[in-house]
């Protein structure tokens, strides 16, 4: 079944082949407006001008502001964080992005999302069994544009179950000293905020197999950082509150958890505390839930390759949660170069190490590159 409204696929609303608008319908369901990318470049503190400086950006290769690469995944319209099976939580098992031409500001979309697979499995978290749902996004303009194709693949279990569970139970937050922090200020400083391309040409005779990417930091995660990002996003779906949140309760009465306060809030309220994620998960605190660290993916290698670059293709699994208070480091390493098709592409693995050494995302992101000549 595909959907091109928000929605659930129980809903049954907004198939592709609607019988109010016809098989025909090629309305857009998504926009980037100017203030939509520079705040995603905010909430993920990626603030590269390409995302909200017109003059900057008219001068790049691009011609106009950009949004961020990784907003593809708005054009998602149904996930399996929200889909079905009321009482159990969500937890991403890993995505897939494949890019076509850029996404621009005022640029009018249309994605359609296709439920590709839903299975029950055994597992070690959650009670013993869990359900595996995958989706997958195909997204063009009203031009008939391919702007990419957006994949996710989810995990779905009891929460009561879940909070039995002594998965987690060792894992014990970070403390942080003056000293330490003060050593992550010093390092955003050196790798972050020196290590930027900009509009210098990174060509594709310049790259090496085994040529290590700067690398980036992100945290120590907070429910600051965490709300950032949040807010990035704007209000909706579960983010919503007074006669919004009372509609949605009364749509759905099983959905809810319950607050310190006993008030009824959606299953998204769980991550943003440690209380909440140790009684309702039996988490040891509140977690970044995974959409973050692919923004910093994009922050890490736009950092590298620079304006001229493009993304093609990433393909990210989860490994592990990056915890309240977490310092996660972002790692990227050139494993092939090549010309496919007259395009010089180099792909790289990526990762993410927290404090802890613990690696809890890796993937493989491929880039194309200008060749010496092309410009």
């Amino acid at each position: 079944m595909e959907r091109t409204e928000r929605g659930s696929m129980q809903g049954g609303r907004g198939g592709s082949i609607d019988k109010k608008q016809g098989a025909e319908d090629k309305r857009p369901n998504f926009m980037v407006t100017a203030h939509g990318a520079r705040a995603m470049a905010q909430g993920a503190a990626n603030m590269n001008p390409l995302f909200y400086d017109q003059d900057y950006a008219a001068k790049s290769s691009y011609g106009r502001v950009i949004a961020p690469p990784i907003l593809l995944y708005s054009t998602e319209l149904v996930n399996g964080a929200t889909d079905g099976f009321p009482g159990c939580h969500t937890i991403w098992r890993g995505c897939e992005f494949e890019w076509g031409e850029p996404m621009y500001v005022d640029e009018k979309i249309r994605g359609v999302t296709t439920l590709k697979d839903a299975v029950v499995i055994n597992s070690r978290f959650g009670g013993g069994k869990a359900a595996i749902q995958d989706y997958e996004t195909v997204s063009h303009n009203m031009d008939g544009e391919y702007k990419g194709t957006y994949r996710t693949s989810w995990h779905r279990f009891s929460r009561k179950n879940a909070s039995q569970s002594s998965k987690y139970k060792s894992i014990e937050r970070k403390m942080w000293t003056e000293d330490e922090l003060d050593a992550v200020w010093a390092e955003y400083h050196s790798q972050n905020l020196t290590n930027i391309q900009g509009d210098t040409p990174l060509y594709y005779e310049d790259v090496n197999v085994g040529d290590q990417v700067p690398h980036i930091v992100k945290g120590p995660i907070t429910l600051t950082s965490k709300m950032a990002f949040e807010m990035a996003q704007g209000s909706g779906g579960w983010v919503v509150g007074h006669e919004l949140a009372l509609a949605l309760n009364e749509r759905s009465p099983n959905l809810a958890i319950r607050n310190e306060e006993n008030v009824p809030e959606p299953p998204v309220a769980i991550h943003w505390t440690n209380e909440r994620c140790n009684k309702y998960l039996g988490m040891p605190g509140a977690y970044e839930a995974g959409f973050e660290r692919l923004n910093w993916y994009v922050q890490l290698i736009m950092n590298w390759m620079g304006d001229y670059g493009r993304f093609r293709s990433m393909k990210i699994e989860f490994r592990g949660f990056h915890w309240q208070g977490d310092l996660i480091r972002l790692h990227a390493e050139v494993m092939d170069k090549r010309i496919e098709d007259g395009k010089a592409l180099v792909d790289l693995k990526i990762q993410t190490i927290t404090q802890r050494d613990d690696q809890t995302s890796e993937g493989k992101l491929t880039v194309q590159l200008p060749q010496k000549g092309d410009i």
